[in-house]
């Protein structure tokens, strides 16, 4: 038992042979230079066919008997070209050339104006002022409506350079509940106070300084909604508030190559709702005027039919006239106090009709001027939208003002 134990515990080792490099040596002096491939000596790239280049600078002529003689052939005669080839070029190509370079350097479009770059590496232009375009336009209104526009540009410009500047903090602390400074877009509560904040609530220059650009977004767009409204309505104290609503909100948005497309499109929505409305008015003016035009005919052919049916109505018999006269003549003292009441009526009649004349020039004065303030606030609207923030095609929507002396 001792004896199987001992043989079955007895490993049995086999001696691992030595690793000899000199075999390797051997089998490396071996291989011919023949199947090593060398490198280009003036590329530095190297051969995928070792052994084509055994045949050094030696032309090869004749059929080639398998793949690696058309090779040798095929590099035998690339060697025997030159590395560079230049095609002669004649005078008149040159000038042709030329003339072409020079075509091509003058009719090149002029460089980008130094602008900036964007948060999305979008490269933005600063804004031009075509003077030229403005000179045209203002030959198209009267001086008077010119200046108007010109003062208008210098209020709205010392608008903006107001707004960016930063308010005292004591004026800060002052704003109370009725004059936010932000509008959370997803909260409707939000929304339906900025709806009655719009129409009852003036703005405030340090009010208007603190609000973000979202929030200004979104209380220009609840105005744009709610100014068809507000100038139905024909109230003249909304139609003055929400006129400072729009200029404020217009005058604290950036300039237009700093916003974003989405705003601009709230922008110019603005300018279209103001431009349709103007339009809208203007139309209900021309009808009231055709309206106007045809009245007076109208009264004067109902005027000749009455003229025509009086001398119907006096037609009477000789005898009746005479016994009318006998009448009256005995008459005489009643018709006396007759003449003295109708006196008295005819001057109450008189008092009457002024006190109501009155009344009703007062309801035309008071109608005459909210017309002419909700033209001016539309008038002011497409303006600023027009030529501030590049909608200049909704300038054409303008009144010319007429002038009578």
């Amino acid at each position: 038992m001792p004896d199987k134990r001992k043989a079955s515990m007895a490993p049995s080792y086999s001696k691992r042979p030595r690793i000899s490099y000199e075999d390797e040596e051997d089998q490396a002096s071996s291989v011919t230079p023949y199947e090593k491939p060398v490198n280009h000596p003036l590329y530095g790239q190297k051969n995928a066919f070792p052994g084509l280049d055994d045949g050094g600078d030696e032309l090869c002529y004749g059929d080639a008997d398998d793949g690696l003689e058309y090779l040798r052939m095929v590099r035998s005669e690339a060697s025997a070209l030159p590395s560079l080839f230049s095609a002669k070029t004649s005078k008149e190509d040159h000038d042709s050339k030329c003339s072409a370079t020079t075509t091509i350097a003058q009719t090149k479009p002029p460089s980008f104006p130094p602008g900036f770059f964007d948060k999305e590496e979008a490269y933005v232009a600063p804004v031009e002022h075509n003077e030229t375009t403005v000179a045209t336009s203002q030959e198209l209104y009267p001086e008077a409506q010119s200046a108007y526009y010109n003062l208008l540009r210098h209020r709205f410009k010392l608008l903006r350079s107001t707004l960016k500047c930063s308010p005292p903090a004591a004026v800060i602390a002052a704003l109370d509940h009725a004059h936010p400074i932000s509008l959370p877009r997803r909260v409707e509560a939000a929304r339906k106070e900025w709806r009655r904040l719009v129409m009852t609530v003036d703005p405030q220059m340090a009010q208007l300084a603190c609000m973000d650009m979202d929030s200004v977004f979104g209380v220009l767009q609840i105005m744009a909604r709610m100014m068809s409204d507000v100038l139905r309505s024909g109230d003249a104290e909304k139609i003055r508030r929400i006129g400072a609503w729009a200029w404020g909100l217009l005058g604290k948005c950036r300039e237009i190559g700093e916003l974003s497309t989405a705003e601009v499109g709230d922008i110019r929505d603005l300018g279209k709702r103001a431009a349709k409305i103007l339009q809208k008015i203007r139309e209900a003016d021309d009808t009231m005027q055709m309206e106007d035009e045809e009245l007076p005919d109208s009264e004067t052919g109902e005027e000749e039919l009455a003229q025509e049916e009086v001398p119907a109505e006096t037609d009477e018999p000789e005898d009746q006239t005479t016994q009318t006269e006998l009448e009256n003549g005995n008459d005489a003292d009643m018709a006396d106090v007759v003449d003295e009441a109708a006196e008295l009526e005819a001057a109450k009649a008189r008092l009457q009709a002024k006190m109501q004349d009155s009344g009703d020039s007062e309801v035309d004065a008071d109608d005459d001027s909210v017309s002419k303030q909700t033209r001016a606030m539309l008038d002011m609207v497409i303006m600023v939208v027009g030529e501030f923030y590049g909608q200049r095609d909704l300038l054409d929507s303008r009144e010319v003002w007429t002038i009578s002396l």
